[in-house]
């Protein structure tokens, strides 16, 4: 999505396994969602674990949050999974516009869009970006019915559009979400500085923090447990010694810390690690 150092956060397909109800496993999820969002993660892993695998349901939750309010019809159809989506946090990132009338648009706005048709065999297509109407996309790429692709307004009379690479957009634009079938496949397949949560970990400090600024030039990728088990349950000794292993909340007052906890406590701690391209 981003350049080459985006931020990644791993978390289990057994995220969900201590809560039975389908409105807090939706709240739940909303939690990984949002602090994703306030933090500025690149993308979200869903990585398999056998003992529960919701990865489905996850997965389609976290996409479902990331998608702007005026796709989402379109994009994901009626289902259960998603049957408790009003609990779910607004993420008021920049690709979601709180106002998506046409008379608040400005040449040069970027939106997220869903090509609702394709035009002909030269190219281009009409697209939906939260307006009264679908834009035309001047381009000479064929694009596929229901794709989704960030666009540019390049005209308001008449109105326009072009497609945008990711990489042309400034600031930050949302997470990816991908489910894999390992944690350590996936970290073995990328060039990214790997950081793993556990209790066993070397407290968190000042130096270490300067050590990660200092190793995650090429990326981060920040590596969470289950509610059951730790890290080292989903990675190899020979992963973890190549991982900077760290505990970020050393003085724990609770016996147990809740992934979502231990989400929000480390990625507000690694926010303070700058990665520059």
């Amino acid at each position: 999505m981003s350049g080459p150092c985006e931020r990644s956060i791993l978390i289990p397909s057994s995220y969900t396994m201590e809560t039975a109800d389908l409105r807090l496993r939706t709240a739940k999820v909303g939690l990984i969602a949002r602090a994703a969002a306030v933090f500025r993660i690149d993308r979200i892993v869903v990585y398999r674990d056998d003992e529960f695998d919701d990865s489905r349901f996850i997965s389609t939750v976290l996409r479902y949050a990331e998608t702007p309010q005026y796709l989402r019809k379109l994009l994901f159809p009626r289902m259960r999974e998603l049957r408790h989506a009003g609990v779910l946090p607004p993420l008021r990132t920049a690709h979601h516009p709180v106002g998506s009338r046409s008379s608040t648009l400005k040449v040069g706005e970027i939106r997220v869009g869903m090509v609702v048709e394709s035009v002909g065999s030269d190219g281009g297509a009409w697209v939906e970006v939260g307006l009264d109407r679908p834009v035309p996309l001047k381009s000479k790429r064929r694009f596929q019915k229901g794709q989704r692709l960030n666009v540019r307004i390049f005209s308001l009379s008449p109105l326009a559009a072009e497609p945008v690479d990711r990489s042309e957009i400034p600031g930050y634009w949302g997470y990816e979400t991908i489910v894999v079938d390992s944690a350590e496949e996936y970290l073995r397949s990328r060039d990214e500085f790997v950081v793993a949560t556990s209790r066993k970990g070397t407290p968190v400090s000042c130096d270490l923090l300067n050590h990660i600024e200092r190793s995650g030039s090429r990326g981060l990728a920040v590596v969470f447990g289950s509610p059951a088990r730790g890290v080292d349950a989903f990675l190899s000794r020979e992963m973890l010694e190549r991982c900077c292993v760290i505990n970020t909340i050393p003085h724990q007052g609770t016996e147990t810390v809740r992934v979502e906890e231990a989400v929000i406590s480390t990625l507000a701690l690694l926010n303070l690690v700058r990665l520059e391209e």
